[in-house]
């Protein structure tokens, strides 16, 4: 029988005082991590994006699109262009045009995939293919949305002009005399 509660009776459980669990800080730590993830996990997806409609597939499509509208993959991490699709989704949290806009959007893009390829816009490992299906759409008010909030996001952020070799403005610094070939990227 399955639920034969006289083998519970019969089994004897052994104590173990509190005193003899050691933690150390490392373990409280990876523990703490650990419920952390698990917790996140169960719960959902969170965060603005998750309040606009749009599911966890569908954001990591828009942040590829997003690195393949401005590629900078040899030195820009993703960081930015997360904050660029993330603010753009925040939008669409509160602007029912804007929620529209990004989910028929991207529900397009990822149909012009199948459709061509077979498969999902992420799962397109050549970045001309991507290219293609960029170019399909680039006219439209969707990608123009998000080639807008990449350019501002993206060429318009002071602490990412380093990275750039961009200075900061000419006039605080008197000109770009001595510095005109420090961009080596172009």
């Amino acid at each position: 029988m399955l639920y034969d509660l006289s083998l519970v009776k019969t089994h004897v459980r052994e104590t173990v005082p509190i005193s003899d669990f050691k933690l150390s800080r490392r373990g409280l730590l990876t523990s703490s991590a650990f419920l952390a993830l698990a917790t996140a996990t169960a719960v959902g997806p969170t965060g603005a994006w998750a309040a606009s409609g749009v599911s966890a597939e569908q954001r990591l499509t828009l942040i590829r699109m997003a690195r393949d509208i401005y590629p900078h993959d040899d030195f820009l991490p993703e960081g930015p262009y997360v904050k660029v699709v993330d603010d753009v989704l925040k939008e669409a949290q509160s602007n029912d045009e804007t929620r529209k806009l990004v989910l028929d959007g991207v529900t397009d893009l990822e149909a012009r995939a199948q459709k061509i390829y077979g498969q999902n816009y992420v799962a397109v490992s050549d970045p001309n293919k991507r290219e293609g299906l960029l170019r399909s759409i680039e006219l439209g008010a969707f990608f123009q949305k998000f080639k807008g909030g990449l350019l501002f996001g993206l060429y318009n952020n002071k602490e990412l002009w380093p990275k750039f070799g961009y200075d900061g403005s000419s006039w605080e610094d008197g000109g770009f005399v001595d510095n005109f070939d420090k961009i080596d990227w172009l």
